[in-house]
């Protein structure tokens, strides 16, 4: 048997799509496989004529199958002190069961790292179906994420409806043009938030007519902006779980909230109180928000919150100096940390630190360093999400002395925990 990593192009997008799906259970459709093109890999369909450098297959040249498929999405993220750094969204990930332990997927992560290392980006990113998997290719916890079910019953919000803040429900035409903005007004801001493309956000809300019509199970979405002075300055997608179509207070459903996102407090308590103040309502569910919430804050009853908490964003050094050097620090100094393991040859070695807190040399060095660890604990600690000394109590690695430790914890402490929204 003999594998080569190929690129994906018109030709073999099908297979390919087919190929990622057979591992997640599913079948894809042509009209699915040619929007997915069209909008979030962002290829003109009709008039693609050139093999995607963001798609890769695993092809078996004795069965002339396509058995491995990889990619990765174009994002920036934002790092700690406002930057944005180029990163990879690796997805798409699967080997069929056929050809397992066989090595497949691990040349396809090699061939996407080399890519991104080529294009100049700085880190790798995704989305894990299996949390231990990636750990072994050097991807550290970015950022963690919350899954919510709150009991409306038993509880309420303490606070009052800010003043100065209108809502309004919108059809998707208008959401699709202000929504976005909102986002990205958002995202700038805070720490771990990826971009979106137009493509990225007409896909992730696609509906068919099945779906947005339904009268029993999952609804449609629906789309509250707020505006705050007559300007969107937030918004929230959800939809409905109910039994039936038949509005009855027994037939109590679930509120199901997308997104809620603002660029301001005011916003985002009023979003909360039209949530909220939707009726027939037995429950709101919300997956994949951020660990430091204020929601749990806002509630009468907080315990009818239920709060599980589960990994996040995983991300993977790609350039260690431009990474390093993006974000800013919360305390002036010099540390020296090496780094090594994890297959991640082309990154290993030595590293100085030098800042001022917003100004930051980064040089790598054959002198003896302050502290050592793997790529992956540098990553959650460059985002913030795990503290190094966390890592040190974990026995993940040893220190020079305790002072080094209290060193690194405070200049990669961050003020504003990290929390990524986009899955991929």
């Amino acid at each position: 048997m003999t594998i080569k990593i190929i690129p994906v192009d018109k030709s073999n997008i099908f297979e390919w799509r087919s190929s990622v799906r057979t591992v997640f259970g599913d079948i894809p459709s042509k009209e699915v496989v040619i929007r997915m093109v069209n909008e979030r890999f962002m290829i003109d369909y009709d008039n693609w004529n050139k093999p995607s450098d963001r798609l890769i297959a695993a092809f078996d040249t004795d069965s002339e199958r396509i058995v491995g498929s990889g990619g990765a999405d174009k994002y920036t993220i934002t790092v700690p002190g406002g930057e944005n750094i180029k990163m990879a969204g690796i997805a798409y990930m699967g080997t069929l069961p056929t050809h397992k332990r066989r090595g497949i997927f691990s040349s396809m992560m090699k061939t996407l790292h080399q890519q991104a290392r080529d294009r100049g980006d700085a880190v790798a990113g995704l989305w894990a179906s299996q949390s231990l998997l990636y750990s072994r290719f050097g991807y550290g916890l970015a950022t963690m994420r919350e899954d919510w079910v709150i009991d409306t019953h038993n509880t309420s919000l303490s606070t009052d409806s800010p003043k100065g803040i209108s809502i309004r429900l919108v059809d998707k035409n208008k959401a699709l043009s202000e929504i976005p903005e909102i986002y990205e007004i958002f995202r700038k801001c805070q720490n771990g938030a990826t971009d979106r493309t137009q493509g990225y956000w007409n896909y992730l809300l696609y509906e068919d007519e099945q779906t947005k019509f339904n009268k029993s199970g999952r609804s449609g979405f629906f789309f509250a902006i707020a505006y705050k002075n007559n300007k969107p300055s937030g918004y929230a997608i959800y939809n409905f779980n109910k039994e039936s179509g038949v509005a009855h207070e027994d037939d109590e459903g679930s509120l199901i909230v997308e997104e809620i996102i603002s660029i301001d407090r005011e916003s985002n308590n009023a979003l909360w109180h039209y949530i909220f103040g939707v009726e027939l309502v037995e429950e709101i569910s919300f997956n994949r928000r951020g660990t430091n919430d204020p929601l749990y804050y806002m509630l009468k009853n907080p315990r009818k919150l239920k709060r599980n908490i589960i990994d996040g964003l995983w991300a993977r050094i790609i350039d260690p100096i431009k990474m390093l050097e993006s974000r800013t620090y919360e305390e002036s100094g010099k540390i020296t940390i090496n780094i090594s393991g994890q297959n991640q040859d082309d990154i290993e070695g030595t590293y100085t630190i030098e800042t001022d807190g917003k100004n930051t040399e980064v040089t790598k060095t054959n002198n003896n360093p302050d502290i050592s660890m793997r790529p992956s604990e540098l990553s959650s600690i460059y985002f913030g999400s795990v503290r190094a000394s966390e890592f040190y109590q974990a026995g993940l690695f040893d220190i020079k002395n305790h002072d080094i430790l209290r060193k690194i914890n405070k200049m990669f402490s961050v003020e504003q925990s990290p929390w990524c929204n986009t899955d991929f």
